[in-house]
């Protein structure tokens, strides 16, 4: 009996000793996060041109709600500028050489400030970090030319997403 009991002994402390020893390790982790900033139009129609039709066209100016629709994916606050890519619209044959890019102004829609196209950047809409659903806006285009010769007017506009 006198063994039993002391048998027992002995492999209750060798269950205890197992069940008291143990190891551990830890790792670093590491996470490199670069700049992230995109611009895209989004999924809607763009209504991009203007016909002048009539003497109020001419007179008023034609504005263009909704024109062009944007989205933004960034992990920093961010601000979208936008500029013209000359002074004056390049015309057909016919046309008037010197309609300046500030004919044709931009804002963001929703808002009543708009402003005259240079060929500087100008803040157009700022936001905060996010993805593409969270960072949605449209402009509208309001042209108003004056009375200028019949033809076809074009003018390249570079919108351009910058973290401040």
């Amino acid at each position: 009996m006198k063994k039993k009991f002391l048998l027992a002994i002995v492999l209750s402390v060798i269950v205890m000793d197992l069940r008291a020893q143990s190891t551990s390790m830890s790792q670093t982790i590491t996470l490199t996060i670069s700049n992230i900033l995109e611009l895209d139009f989004d999924n809607t129609t763009q209504n991009l041109g203007f016909t002048f039709a009539n003497a109020t066209d001419f007179e008023s100016g034609i504005t263009n709600n909704s024109a062009a629709g944007f989205r933004v994916r960034s992990n920093k606050n961010w601000i979208v500028n936008v500029k013209a890519n000359s002074a004056n619209f390049a015309a057909t044959a016919g046309g008037d050489a010197n309609v300046s890019a500030g004919s044709l102004s931009i804002r963001k829609n929703g808002t009543t400030n708009s402003f005259g196209l240079t060929t500087t950047d100008q803040p157009l809409a700022n936001g905060s970090k996010g993805g593409f659903g969270a960072n949605t806006f449209k402009i509208d285009y309001i042209a108003n030319p004056g009375y200028i010769a019949p033809a076809t007017y074009t003018l390249n506009v570079t919108f351009t997403v910058t973290a401040p």
